[in-house]
């Protein structure tokens, strides 16, 4: 497995950039760094479950080990579900080497109204080209959609 980190500086205090990637109705504007029509459905909280998918494809399915809001979450990816959030038996080398990756997200003040929002991704070297690709992006767009309300 191998750490990946990801990072940007935004212009605005930690509980509103919390806020805004808590928010469902704004979801779709930056995780379209991996696609249109993403969505998720689930609990923001410590043990609660989250799917994250699109209407297409599918996608996977996270437990929340840990989630301090403003601060920190850890979400462990447990399953992969399909176009209609249905869990999916792992039918391939690359779902069962996705299953256990973990994601981690944190949120430090920078100053007066500055957050740095960092991601750590813990996977299997697979995924490091497809996560180099979009999570620049993905923050990319995070920050314009924080930056700009």
């Amino acid at each position: 497995m191998k750490k990946l980190t990801y990072s940007t500086i935004i212009n605005k205090p930690r509980d509103f950039v919390f806020d805004k990637l808590t928010d469902k109705s704004i979801y779709p504007q930056w995780a379209k760094a991996w696609g249109d029509g993403m969505t998720y459905e689930g609990k923001w909280k410590k043990g609660g479950y989250m799917s994250y998918f699109d209407h297409s494809q599918g996608g996977t399915k996270v437990i929340f080990e840990d989630l301090k809001p403003n601060e920190y979450i850890r979400a462990r990816h447990i399953a992969m579900v399909n176009p209609d959030n249905v869990e999916v038996e792992l039918t391939d080398d690359m779902m069962k080497k996705w299953i256990g990756s973990l994601e981690e997200y944190y949120f430090k003040e920078e100053g007066s109204d500055i957050t740095k929002f960092e991601i750590v991704m813990t996977v299997d070297e697979a995924f490091r080209e497809m996560f180099d690709n979009a999570w620049p992006k993905a923050l990319d767009y995070f920050k314009e959609v924080c930056e700009s309300n």
